[in-house]
């Protein structure tokens, strides 16, 4: 899912070039006549907006930037959880970042549902340190520059899997984690080579 402001710089910039499109166009639009030509248009157009879904991984995504900081007692800003409205001042710095996840997934536990995550093997050594030395501390997720979940650091985390509870509804969760797996898969690859 984009984020509001991502959203209208698509659109935006679809439009723009849309109606260069349609300058080009519109000397042969004469011989395609104007119905031909808007339906051109329309189809050019709508591959544009399909194009906001990356399939490059095996199967449909949307980008998902998953950023995980946290709480922080006398520096930083406050965020508010969307559906909670919980207000939780954090450190500006990631502990992780989408580049540390290996695999994003959707978990029953005792409580309900909730996301796993699953870290790099390098990210896992790193967060073992930063959870060890945050017990007691909140966790937010935010993605696309929205926080939508968070989780109280109890101990550390030494198998580089952990779980977050979204403020989100249970149907939605499994596109999240798609979206969420989708972008990590992406960038592992990229990085690989």
């Amino acid at each position: 899912m984009l984020a509001p402001v991502e959203a209208v710089n698509v659109i935006g910039e679809t439009f723009l070039m849309l109606r260069e499109l349609a300058r080009a166009l519109e000397g042969g639009a004469k011989k395609l006549g104007k119905d031909g030509a808007v339906a051109l248009v329309a189809v050019i157009g709508g591959l544009g907006l399909v194009s906001c879904k990356t399939t490059g991984v095996g199967f449909e995504y949307e980008r998902a930037v998953a950023r995980f900081v946290l709480e922080s007692e006398n520096r930083g800003s406050i965020v508010t959880m969307p559906v909670s409205e919980v207000r939780i001042q954090v450190d500006p710095t990631a502990v992780l970042t989408e580049f540390d996840l290996e695999s994003v997934a959707v978990a029953e536990v005792e409580l309900g549902q909730c996301l796993q995550f699953r870290l790099t093997h390098q990210a896992s050594r790193t967060f073992y340190q930063a959870s060890a030395n945050n017990q007691g501390r909140r966790m937010v997720l935010i993605v696309n520059g929205q926080p939508l979940g968070l989780q109280r650091i109890e101990r550390p985390v030494s198998d580089g899997i952990f779980y977050v509870f979204v403020e989100i509804p249970d149907a939605d969760l499994p596109e999240l984690a798609r979206n969420l797996r989708g972008t990590s898969i992406e960038i592992q690859n990229k990085l690989r080579g």
